[in-house]
């Protein structure tokens, strides 16, 4: 695999070029908090772990606000984004306070559930069932309560230049 001596350490820079390089699907979260506001949350570090019962793991950088909205039960919707929608991943990667993040978007509002995006390939009706520390990151285990394909097309993947930021 590497063709230095093992007393020689691979430089971090390596690592993290390396590391960097194992892909991500891009997903929107969205829940709805316990004043009844929607809240919203990008994702790329999301997996299937589990056949029985069907469930994914997400990890949630330790500071982000959401995470504390996700305890044990809490429903939400894990929708997998489709290329093309750039616009979308932009609005929900920087949002801008001021602006509504819905505003122009094909959602679909139930009162009292999360928002569901029409155009993004499918989405995932999760409960939130557990959290285990990694590192600077949470991993959120939840599992599929239900699931509806949407807009279909092919999945968003993001590779990362390194292993240190997103």
């Amino acid at each position: 695999m590497s063709d230095k001596p093992a007393s020689q350490k691979i430089p971090i820079d390596e690592i993290a070029s390396a590391l960097g390089k194992i892909p991500s699907g891009l997903f929107l979260v969205s829940l709805v908090d316990d004043s009844g506001a929607d809240d919203f949350m990008l994702a790329s570090w999301v997996q299937q772990c589990s056949f029985s019962p069907l469930m994914v793991s997400m990890a949630i950088r330790s500071d982000r606000e959401i995470l504390s909205k996700l305890n044990p039960g809490k429903i939400f919707n894990l929708h997998i984004i489709k290329e093309g929608l750039n616009q979308m991943v932009g609005r929900f990667a920087k949002p801008v306070p001021a602006l509504d993040p819905l505003n122009e978007l094909n959602i679909k509002r139930d009162p009292g559930k999360p928002v569901v995006f029409l155009d993004t390939c499918s989405v995932l009706e999760c409960k939130a069932a557990g959290i285990l520390t990694a590192g600077d990151h949470q991993l959120l285990l939840a599992e599929i309560v239900s699931g509806v394909m949407l807009a279909g097309g092919t999945p968003m993947v993001h590779v990362r230049k390194n292993a240190r930021t997103y």
